[in-house]
């Protein structure tokens, strides 16, 4: 049961990968984020995600402690970081909203948690990914989350032209002034006081 669960997680996140990376490489042929609102891309992607997320999880149920893990690791580092991971992406989406979420259009957002991240779901999600694998003490379910980190660490370079070409200079001055991912786990401000993009 864990290698078929394994197989289809791991397909739908290297064929989400994929498909990211198209639509960075390929803008005209972007699949995400859609070019309209009900896109058949956007169905294809949160299906993908969808398969992936619940694989991940399903995967981590199916072969739970059977690595090397120690207790005290999957408890006092795992089970914060799944929980901390799991609410900040909760706390964004209900920022953004679902419509925004699921691809939508819709208004720039910068409170909450998009005070300090232009992608706090991502980072919820990966933060989360390696919480759930260190919990679950599963190699396959580590491997499985790897794996999803991949799309979530490239998706923000295939939305960020299309928020550009959405919100212009708001976007522009948004993009300036808070980092792509967390400020201290990925980017530092130049010595004009900007962040790199």
């Amino acid at each position: 049961m864990s290698l078929i669960i394994l197989v289809t997680t791991l397909t739908a996140e290297i064929v989400t990968t994929v498909l990211v990376i198209v639509s960075i490489v390929l803008p005209q042929k972007r699949i995400w984020p859609p070019g309209q609102q009900h896109a058949t891309g956007q169905y294809v992607m949160l299906l993908l995600f969808i398969v992936s997320a619940a694989g991940v999880v399903l995967l981590g149920l199916a072969d739970w402690g059977r690595f090397i893990v120690p207790a005290w690791i999957r408890i006092a580092v795992g089970v914060p970081l799944w929980l901390a991971g799991d609410l900040l992406a909760l706390w964004a989406m209900m920022a953004l909203g679902v419509a925004p979420t699921a691809g939508d259009a819709g208004e720039l957002v910068r409170r909450g948690p998009y005070s300090f991240s232009r992608n706090p779901q991502y980072v919820g999600f990966i933060i989360g990914l390696i919480g759930w694998g260190l919990m679950a003490n599963s190699a396959l379910t580590l491997i499985a989350s790897i794996v999803g980190i991949v799309p979530l660490v490239l998706v923000p370079f295939a939305e960020e032209p299309w928020l550009l070409a959405h919100h212009g200079a708001a976007y522009e001055e948004y993009r300036r002034t808070v980092p792509r991912f967390i400020l201290f786990l990925i980017e530092t401000k130049t010595s004009a006081g900007s962040l790199p993009t």
